[in-house]
């Protein structure tokens, strides 16, 4: 059920129906964990991530995909390869 799609340039969402906001932080730090030891063509990949649940961080898929972009660009400005929950 789980699905996983390029949304943007260099930005994907994956969608984890039977799972709860703190699953899908966890799943989120483990891939960066997988990425972190990767060796690739010029350098170490990071990993940003904003996590929104339904209904609790937006009741339509436009207010769930603006949530966890929100979290997304704050977990950039905070210094990258961070993992953040949508504030609503």
């Amino acid at each position: 059920m789980d699905c996983a799609a390029r949304y943007g340039g260099e930005e994907f969402v994956v969608l984890l129906p039977e799972t709860e906001a703190q699953g899908a932080t966890d799943t989120a730090q483990r891939i960066q964990g997988r990425l972190a030891r990767d060796d690739v063509v010029g350098g170490k990949v990071t990993l940003s991530v904003g996590v929104a649940q339904f209904p609790e961080d937006g009741e339509s898929p436009e207010d769930l995909l603006a949530g966890a972009d929100a979290a997304l660009y704050q977990a950039k400005r905070e210094g990258r390869n961070r993992v953040l929950r949508a504030v609503r």
